[in-house]
């Protein structure tokens, strides 16, 4: 795959999911990303704990699949000698990326406001819980807080009355790493006709409730969240169940243009033209009425067979899938939404892939597209040694700076 970021450098402070989600993206267009942990690590490596995924140094695919792509240079920033390294690498690079809250930041001598005057090319990118103003500024604030529970997404996407929903974690993460990624290319297009860097930030908080643009509007208007399958929105936008049990979700936009076709397919032809569901104001007047009827006539058939119904009508649908169901899904297989990666200790994980790919020319094949996982994440400092030399250090100045805990360097 063609990667337009190569040659720029990223320095990545960042922990646990939507910071590192960011840094992958830009490591997998191309950047060379350098990831800056404490001598103990990013906390996210044992994350994949919570959801029952190995968590060791030769296993680790959660953590890898924010890291993946990365060099690994450990410092302890709370060191002058440390901060010096970092300097010496601000000096050529081109973004600093970092998911530190902005008090920390500042105490450490590398918020925006510090690092600007002393590197006035570089791009200062920041993820944070709630924004940059307000009450809520300082607070913590993971995917499951600031994304989930603060926007209303744990509670307003649920079925009515039922409990708020347990997220997946990471799902906001990742949502608002692709956010920060693009802000970041972005500013390296101002920075190629300018020479200069800026600010880029990005809240948790802001990305749920851009997510959620639809409901923002809707609800000053009428609309009410949550909703339930049972009396919708719309009728023809919902979920049914075929008579071989599966769950699938219709999604007609056009009602006056498909409700008429649907009911033919489904043998229905006395609601042909009914006034009271063959138009979309009706349809939504007599909303738990259509999704009654229409729960029934799916019941009949089986998921083949109304699969079949949909294509002559052309009406768009899908089966309603479970997240492992997707790991074997052959549009997800084919486009290389997901492949299988061997960890170092030789097992396999299918691992999910960044979203966007780029080409120079037209793609006869996904073999021209597709996307490479060169590292996997890095061990804590894997590659010090390495990134040191590249800036002029020594070996008789690296093994100082080991020997007085500046500087760590694990392996297997």
């Amino acid at each position: 795959m063609f990667k337009p970021l190569d040659g720029v450098k990223v320095i990545d402070l960042t922990y646990f999911v939507a910071g590192p989600g960011a840094a992958r993206i830009l490591a997998d267009w191309g950047a060379d990303v350098i990831k800056v942990e404490p001598s103990f690590g990013d906390p996210g490596r044992g994350t994949g704990a919570t959801m029952s995924c190995p968590t060791v140094k030769d296993c680790n695919p959660f953590y890898t699949a924010y890291n993946a792509n990365k060099r690994g240079l450990s410092l302890n920033l709370k060191s002058d000698e440390g901060k010096a390294v970092l300097y010496k690498l601000l000096e050529s690079a081109d973004v600093f990326v970092s998911s530190y809250r902005t008090g920390a930041l500042r105490r450490l001598g590398l918020d925006y406001d510090s690092l600007s005057k002393k590197f006035p090319h570089l791009i200062w990118a920041q993820i944070n819980g709630f924004g940059d103003f307000g009450p809520a500024k300082d607070n913590a604030g993971f995917d499951t807080v600031a994304f989930w529970a603060r926007s209303g997404a744990m509670i307003d996407i649920t079925e009515k009355d039922t409990s708020p929903v347990n997220p997946l974690i990471g799902f906001g993460d990742a949502t608002t790493s692709c956010s920060l990624s693009g802000g970041i290319c972005a500013a390296l297009y101002q920075k190629a006709k300018t020479g200069k860097g800026c600010k880029v930030m990005v809240s948790l908080f802001a990305q749920a409730i851009w997510s959620e643009s639809a409901g923002m509007v809707s609800t000053q208007y009428g609309d009410e969240y949550p909703k339930t399958r049972l009396n919708p929105g719309s009728p023809v936008m919902d979920t049914f169940k075929s008579a071989d049990d599966k769950w699938f979700y219709m999604s007609i936009l056009e009602p006056d243009r498909y409700n008429d076709a649907l009911m033919k397919e489904l043998g229905r032809n006395d609601l042909v033209g009914d006034p009271r569901y063959c138009t979309a104001a009706a349809a939504k007047a007599h909303s738990s009425e259509l999704v009654e009827i229409l729960s029934a006539e799916f019941a009949k058939h089986t998921m083949d067979e109304i699969a079949a119904m949909f294509a002559r009508a052309d009406i768009a649908y899908d089966r309603v899938q479970h997240i492992k169901e997707v790991l074997d899904d052959p549009q997800a297989l084919e486009n290389m939404y997901i492949i299988p990666v061997e960890n170092r200790d030789g097992t396999v994980t299918k691992q999910p892939m960044t979203p966007i790919r780029f080409a120079t020319t037209e793609p006869a094949r996904i073999e021209d597209i597709a996307p490479t996982m060169e590292r996997q994440a890095p061990l804590v400092g894997e590659h010090s040694a390495e990134i040191l030399k590249e800036h002029g250090y020594t070996d008789e100045d690296i093994q100082k700076l080991v020997d007085s805990k500046v500087v760590y360097i694990e392996k297997l």
